[in-house]
């Protein structure tokens, strides 16, 4: 394969077989890269033949002089970066739902009528298991749900990674569902949360 500057003029051009050329060079180290960012076979391909497909779409807006690497390696970790971002947004928009119909099943319990000893006894076990937690989860998990603040808040915070905090709020769902199992006929409706 000829060097950029060469290629880029024939490439500016349309020259399909120069354009098959920069696809066979680059897809392997496109690829990897795509994967390392995203940790998916199918979405690590999908973001390389988008960036392949911008660079024929924008061929010719490219300089003489335009390095074909660095220009696919600038779209694809881009791309890899804007995907992360909107999964991230994804999550955390899924999280803040499910914990705001949690809070709000938690506090229909509080209208209840006290004749319905269960509830009133599911509400107190709920407040017991997770003042059992253990310190790091349970102030994890209070951070999180009763304070409403994202992981990456929590982390900075206690000073810890995003996945530390991951971790506690695993260990304390973990926990909860255990300790509440006696309780699944009541919980059938919020088990989902826990």
């Amino acid at each position: 394969m000829q060097d950029s500057a060469k290629i880029v003029p024939k490439l500016i051009d349309g020259e399909h077989h120069i354009f098959r050329g920069v696809f066979k060079k680059y897809y392997l180290m496109l690829f990897n890269l795509s994967y390392q960012y995203l940790e998916d076979e199918d979405e690590a391909k999908e973001v390389v033949q988008e960036a392949y497909l911008k660079l024929w779409e924008t061929k010719g807006s490219l300089k003489s002089n335009s390095n074909i690497q660095n220009y696919l390696f600038t779209i694809v970790k881009n791309n890899c970066l804007n995907r992360l971002k909107r999964k991230q947004l994804l999550l955390e928009h899924h999280e803040k739902i499910r914990w705001m119909e949690l809070q709000y099943r938690y506090e229909g319990l509080n209208y209840i009528g006290h004749d319905y000893l269960e509830f009133d006894e599911l509400k107190k076990k709920i407040e017991i298991a997770i003042n059992n937690l253990p310190e790091h989860c349970q102030r994890v998990f209070k951070m999180s749900r009763f304070d409403e603040r994202k992981n990456a808040e929590i982390a900075q915070e206690l000073g810890v990674t995003v996945k530390t905090v991951e971790a506690h709020l695993t260990k304390a769902l973990k926990i909860l569902r255990k300790e509440l199992k006696e309780y699944l006929p009541i919980l059938t409706a919020i088990s989902q949360f826990f």
